[in-house]
């Protein structure tokens, strides 16, 4: 089973540490051109976290509109035996009933939303994308808000296969 939900703690652990470090995430490393790819590990007791994240390198959101942090992400669950799952954090809530689409090179992916998440079912089609972004140089990522406030975020990709590789390392 997905375990979706649990990528909120991903979010909250990569945009920053709590004032008193109750929740610690430790650097890996940064990888890419201006170390656009962050990858970290989350210990406690038996749990095992490692993902990577990186903010968009432009937006069509307008500079007037505010919204928290955007990450694309990606996580291995170490005690769930979950590897390279894929979601997108768009900082702002998601329309009900909205994809959110992935384009990368010449393929196009829908994601399911919820909440300010955005996700892929299939993990077959999952694993598709992984191996797309690995040979990519970018990905726009397309949402639209509650607001109706349609946004594209675009990634840059240098530097995600060694973040990728980095995180598989430290949690397998």
């Amino acid at each position: 089973m997905r375990l979706y939900t649990k990528l909120i703690t991903i979010f909250l652990l990569a945009s920053s540490l709590n004032a008193f470090g109750i929740v610690e995430s430790k650097l890996i490393g940064e990888y890419g051109s201006g170390k656009a790819w962050m990858a970290r590990i989350q210990e406690n007791g038996d749990q095992k976290i490692c993902f990577i994240s990186s903010n968009p390198i432009s937006t069509t959101l307008a500079s007037d509109k505010k919204r928290d942090t955007p990450a694309l992400m990606i996580a291995n669950w170490y005690s769930e035996g979950i590897l390279n799952e894929l979601s997108v954090q768009a900082g702002f809530p998601l329309k009900l009933g909205s994809t959110v689409t992935m384009i990368t090179g010449d393929s196009s992916y829908k994601l399911f939303t919820s909440g300010e998440g955005a996700y892929i079912e299939d993990l077959k089609i999952e694993k598709d994308v992984i191996k797309k972004l690995k040979k990519g140089a970018r990905v726009k990522v397309k949402s639209i808000s509650t607001k109706n406030t349609k946004v594209t975020d675009t990634y840059s990709l240098i530097g995600f296969t060694k973040a990728l590789e980095a995180i598989n390392k430290a949690c397998s």
